[in-house]
């Protein structure tokens, strides 16, 4: 996964302004969480947010009352998150180190989360095996009976038929160009980034990156969790809304069980 290392880590200053545009969605995401874990009677429980970025999640999580910690590769957004952390008063309630995904279980002891949360794509990263490490690795640090959310997950059904090859994201500094090519035969989107820095009314070119995204389809994804030991993995078009899974979503969200 040498190109998210190079978007995470080497470019990570700049990928940290579409996170920090994206705070807002992080903080409502948080409730829609809060709400569905309520729901399942887990109040001010203990939840473990990987990859957790800025801690766009993770910070307004422990804002409701839970015990949060974050992992993410990115030493740059670790800070950052501690930094917010401090900012909104939940220093007491949030944890956040640098690491990979796949090595939590390295981290944390046996069944020391109630939840465990994903959110937005990072499934997909890297292999078929690296997922299923990852799976397993998470389910190591969750207690039995707890829950797994996978938040905003790519539905490679929906990107197989309404692909669009040129994308842009804008934020308030940047405007970054997205050139994305779909290869069918292995179920993967590799795009290229390019980095433009807003400069009085011009753009200035910054930085490239490439990407590489392992599409799945929600069958291979339950497969992947249930010889993880995960159980009964639900699917929904969202958290938002909750409703049953349609290949007209362009990201699909999934609630399971620790077995």
């Amino acid at each position: 996964m040498n190109w998210a290392q190079s978007l995470f880590i080497d470019n990570a200053k700049f990928y940290a302004t579409v996170l920090e545009g994206m705070w807002k969605n992080g903080e409502e995401y948080a409730k829609l969480l809060s709400s569905l874990l309520k729901e399942r009677g887990l109040k001010r429980c203990r939840v473990l947010d990987v990859p957790c970025g800025i801690g766009r999640v993770s910070v307004p999580l422990a804002k409701l009352g839970f015990s949060v910690s974050g992992v993410d590769i990115s030493p740059y957004f670790v800070r950052i998150a501690k930094k917010k952390a401090r900012q909104f008063g939940v220093v007491r309630r949030t944890s956040f180190i640098v690491g990979e995904m796949k090595n939590v279980d390295s981290m944390f002891p046996a069944g020391n989360f109630d939840v465990a949360t994903n959110v937005f794509t990072s499934v997909g990263y890297g292999s078929e095996h690296d997922d299923l490490m990852f799976f397993k690795s998470l389910r190591h640090v969750v207690r039995k009976g707890g829950v797994f959310i996978i938040g905003g997950v790519a539905n490679r059904d929906y990107l197989f038929s309404r692909f669009v090859q040129n994308l842009y994201d804008e934020t308030n500094r940047l405007v970054i160009l997205h050139k994305n090519e779909l290869d069918v035969s292995h179920s993967k989107m590799r795009s290229k980034w390019r980095f433009y820095l807003k400069r009085r009314g011009s753009l200035k070119y910054v930085a490239e990156n490439s990407l590489e995204l392992r599409l799945y389809s929600p069958h291979e994804l339950v497969g992947l969790l249930e010889k993880a030991g995960w159980r009964a993995p639900t699917i929904y078009d969202s958290l938002t809304y909750r409703r049953p899974y349609s290949p007209a979503n362009p990201s699909i969200t999934l609630v399971a069980e620790a077995a």
